[in-house]
């Protein structure tokens, strides 16, 4: 299956780790990172509680679409009991509170061989086959399955799948399982860890030496990263994670106008919706860290503190932002304003 979104709670602790034959970097680190997510920082408003519940409606109308892709042969019948080895989705589902599964089974006068070849021959429209694999018994296949992607974006869901999975039912026949799997997106923020120490950065204040310690910078806004209004100016400051001087300044850059309000609408562009609990693996995470101090023209500061490796994420102190794309365009717009 493919990579779920990273769901998780922030941490500046490292841990080293190897798997899937995998290593990480020395004085580098990578690994799982645990949810649920704490919970949300308000209560959702009317308007989040009613786009919720659009987003779930959305989301199990797409896993129903999706199962409605599959082709089963002649004289399949519908079954209301799944077999033991099928008792879930054949390639996995990840858990979380997010996850919208729509199950479909059938019998198939086929052998479970006939059944895997005719599924290749009839593969699901509009979809692209991301794996497959199998149960034994010893040297007895019990179970096969097999993954499609629907690749379409859409901001009620993500990692929409179909699994399709076969095993055998007596001599000449076999059963089929379908699921439609798909993460519904919760529109109301995701709160930061509370607790830790903060680090206050501010534009007139300049970047501290270090961020030894920190976990996040002080506490912001609870509904948006930042205060409405464009900033008048900026400051970048970018730290180490364990590599080369641990949690050092490495560079810094001061931001006029123009450069701040590109930076922090970039920064209003993050897509905040977010799935609600589950594990995720990360990629590998030196635990560096940028920070960005914005300063508007009424005098309120804000800073913003963005993990730059792992599964990279933005804060503001008070919500999380871990949409990849959007964090990853903000991220690396603000490395491009750090001197080379």
């Amino acid at each position: 299956m493919s990579s779920l979104r990273p769901t998780r709670t922030r941490r500046r602790t490292v841990t080293a780790w190897v798997a899937a034959g995998v290593g990480c970097a020395a004085l580098a680190a990578c690994g799982s990172a645990p949810a649920p997510r704490p919970g949300h920082v308000t209560t959702p408003s009317k308007v989040s509680q009613v786009l919720a519940s659009t987003h779930k409606t959305q989301t199990s109308t797409e896993t129903r679409r999706l199962i409605d892709l599959v082709t089963v042969p002649a004289g399949a019948s519908p079954l209301t009991t799944a077999p033991e080895m099928l008792r879930g989705p054949a390639m996995g589902a990840q858990m979380s509170a997010s996850l919208v599964d729509t199950s479909r089974l059938w019998r198939v006068p086929m052998t479970m061989g006939q059944s895997a070849t005719w599924l290749a021959a009839h593969a699901p429209r509009g979809l692209t086959a991301t794996g497959s694999g199998n149960s034994t018994t010893g040297s007895v296949v019990t179970s096969m399955g097999w993954s499609y992607a629907d690749d379409r974006r859409s901001t009620a869901w993500q990692n929409a799948m179909l699994d399709i999975g076969i095993a055998p039912d007596g001599v000449n026949g076999s059963v089929w399982r379908a699921d439609g799997i798909a993460l519904w997106m919760d529109p109301t923020p995701a709160t930061a860890p509370v607790g830790g120490r903060r680090l206050a950065v501010t534009v007139a204040g300049g970047c501290p030496g270090s961020d030894r310690g920190a976990i996040n910078v002080t506490r912001g806004p609870a509904t948006s990263l930042l205060p409405a209004g464009s900033p008048t100016a900026g400051l970048i400051c970018s730290y180490n994670g364990l590599n080369g001087a641990a949690s050092a300044l490495r560079s810094q850059a001061r931001l006029g106008t123009a450069q701040a309000g590109r930076l922090a609408r970039s920064a209003t562009a993050i897509d905040l919706a977010h799935t609600d609990g589950g594990v995720t693996s990360c990629p590998m995470d030196d635990g560096s860290v940028t920070v960005i101090a914005l300063i508007y023209a009424d005098g309120r500061d804000a800073s913003l503190w963005a993990n730059e490796t792992g599964c990279r994420s933005v804060s503001n102190g008070t919500i999380d932002a871990d949409d990849y794309s959007s964090v990853f365009n903000f991220v690396t717009a603000a490395a491009a304003l750090l001197p080379r």
